[in-house]
This record gives structure tokens, C-alpha cells and sequence, in this order.
């Protein structure tokens, strides 16, 4: 297909087409691929950047089709890994883009792999920890970060450009406790809010290619439904007492790990066997079992039994959610694989 054409409509807006050419040069790493992310994923596709490293630790659910515009029924039923489906849909929608699928988790100990040669960060993540460490790795790497976050009908988005703007700890020094913030599967979210967080990314983004993001430009927005008016509360740069804009990087650092696994933990538990799973040996018995609905996929097996769903790996890598009982997990293991 001829790229003049493909992006015709793009380049005759004039603040977009200024700023295209950069895009197509760049390397974004979207960091969760719910709603959020999977907007960004369509959109950078779109724009025909050069290269979409994507992450995320789930596998699509039934859950995730009223609001998550990069998965189909097919994808769930599939049980697929949300970075293959993902891989997928947007190979179909420009295949000239170079797309990096991570199934993982981001922890401190690989975000530098998994982020090498960014040009961008977005993320679409519900955990604040993460956020915590993205932001310790945004500063520490220089690379810039557009920040969003939407539930039940309120939106953030916040842009931090490293040695120009203030960070996430500028505004909020330590994490809020678990469950004392509200969260999609909680509280549920208005899908058409992610759209208009998206388009805040992708504005602000740009003028950083661009060059023309200034200190002037650092702001956190805001919008709260039933009213449509977005707030602009004006920030004043890198605080002289935050501890991550003074170079103390405390969560790659590992000085909040206990507490990074208290909150992360909650309603989802992991183990590693060390040792191969036989898989079609488990799906074969969970099968002559009832109660037991299962998405074999080539990556993984995705087991729902009531609301717990068991996400299981070749590799001996077992993940459990649904329930607050990590017991469970053991059970399953000693039930189930007989170790």
C-alpha cells in the first residue's frame, strides 16, 4: 500500500503531519494492554510507528469485551495471551509496523530489557507500584511518560518529561494503601472516557517529538462525569523534596518490595515449579473433571473453575486470580500436576 496514501489523512492536519515523520521514527512501549493501552496500540498502528513493544501479564477474558477495543470473542474463547491477540489485530491493521509482543509481568528487576531503546512510555496500568517503578525508570533513563488512568466516570492523564516537568512522586510521594483507590473491576468504567484519555496521550506525546513541550506544559488533566469539562490543574516542575527527581530511584532500588508484593498480590498469586508442565496431560484431566471450562491456547492453558481462573505455562509458570485465597494455588498444584 502506498504510505502517502495510508497516512494522507493524517498528514493534512497540519500539527499531526509536522510531527509524523517522528512518529514513524519511534519506539513506544505500551505498558498494559486493557483499555487504555489497547486504544494506544490501534492508534500508534495507525500513525505507523516504527516499533510497538508491548506488555502485559493477562490472558483476554470474557471481561474484557465490553471495554477493551483490541479484543474479539474469538480472542477470549481462545483464552490468548493479551499481547498475541493484540500482535494479531494490529499486524492485520499495518504490518509495517515492527510489533515486540512481552508476555510478562514488569517488575524492576527487567523493565530496563523490556524498555530498551524506547523512544516513548505509555501506560494503561491499574497497579500502583508499577506505575511507581515506571516512573523511577522514566527519570532514570530519560526516556518520556505519558501517564493515564480511568474509572467508573473520571479520568487522569499526566506527561513527564524528565528534567522539564515534576513526576508522578512530585505529586503523590508514596503509593495509596491496596484497595483504597478505586479500580475497574471494581467500580467498573464509562468506555468512551478511555478515548478521550488517549487523545491526551497522543496530544501531548506529540509535542514532545515535536519539541514543543515546555516547563509551561506540565499539568495533570482531569475530567469527572456527569460534568464534561477537563480540569487543567497547572504543576510547577521537579520538586526540590522529591526524593525520584533527586536521583533516589527507591523502587528499582527494591527499598519498597514488601509492599510491592503485598499490593500486587491481591486477588492474584503465582508460583514457579522449576519443572516442565505436561499439558495435555493436565487439560486432559481437568477435562474428565466437571465444573472445569478450558481455553487451551499454544502459549498457555486458561482453566476457569467458578471464579477462579488458573493460567498455566509449559514452563511450570502457574498463575492464579479470582480469589483472595493463594492457598488455593497449592491445592491446585498438589490436586492437579501431584507436587
Amino acid at each position: 500500500m502506498d504510505p502517502e496514501q495510508r497516512y494522507s489523512r493524517l498528514s493534512r492536519y497540519a500539527p499531526l503531519g509536522a510531527v509524523l515523520p517522528r512518529w514513524q521514527e519511534s519506539h513506544c512501549v505500551l505498558i498494559g494492554l486493557g483499555g487504555l493501552g489497547g486504544g494506544l496500540a490501534l492508534l500508534l498502528a495507525r500513525f505507523g510507528v516504527r516499533k510497538l513493544t508491548l506488555i502485559d501479564r493477562d490472558t483476554v477474558g470474557c471481561e474484557n469485551l465490553g471495554h477493551q477495543a483490541l479484543f474479539t470473542e474469538q480472542h477470549a474463547s481462545q483464552g490468548l495471551p493479551k499481547v498475541q491477540a493484540a500482535a494479531e489485530v494490529l499486524a492485520a491493521i499495518n504490518p509495517a509496523v515492527e510489533l515486540d509482543p512481552q508476555f510478562a509481568e514488569l517488575t524492576r528487576h527487567n523493565i530496563a530489557t523490556l524498555c530498551a531503546g524506547a523512544t516513548l512510555l505509555f501506560d494503561g496500568l491499574d497497579s500502583y507500584f508499577t506505575r511507581y517503578i515506571v516512573n523511577d525508570h522514566a527519570l532514570h533513563s530519560g526516556i518520556p511518560w505519558l501517564s493515564a488512568g480511568v474509572v467508573r466516570g473520571e479520568l487522569s492523564v499526566r506527561a513527564v518529561l524528565p528534567g522539564v516537568t515534576g513526576c508522578l512522586r512530585c505529586l503523590l510521594r508514596d503509593p495509596p494503601p491496596p484497595g483504597s483507590v478505586p479500580t475497574c473491576s471494581a467500580e467498573g468504567v464509562f468506555p468512551p472516557l478511555l478515548g478521550v484519555a488517549n487523545a491526551l496521550q497522543l496530544e501531548q506525546a506529540g509535542r514532545i517529538l515535536g519539541a514543543t513541550f515546555t516547563a509551561e506544559d506540565d499539568a495533570l488533566y482531569s475530567l469527572d462525569l456527569p460534568d464534561w469539562r477537563i480540569q487543567r490543574l497547572q504543576l510547577s516542575g521537579p520538586q526540590p523534596d522529591c526524593p525520584a527527581c533527586s536521583g533516589n530511584y527507591d523502587f528499582l532500588g527494591g527499598q519498597y518490595d514488601q509492599q510491592a508484593v503485598a499490593a500486587c498480590s491481591e486477588g492474584r498469586f503465582e508460583l514457579e515449579l522449576g519443572t516442565d508442565i505436561d499439558m495435555a496431560g493436565l487439560a486432559r484431566r481437568l477435562a474428565e473433571e466437571s465444573g472445569w471450562q478450558l481455553r487451551p491456547n499454544r502459549w498457555c492453558l486458561v482453566a476457569d473453575y467458578g471464579s477462579e481462573r488458573y493460567t498455566v505455562f509449559p514452563s511450570g509458570k502457574l498463575v492464579l486470580s479470582g480469589t483472595d485465597d493463594g492457598s488455593r494455588l497449592n491445592h491446585f498444584v498438589a490436586v492437579w500436576l501431584g507436587s
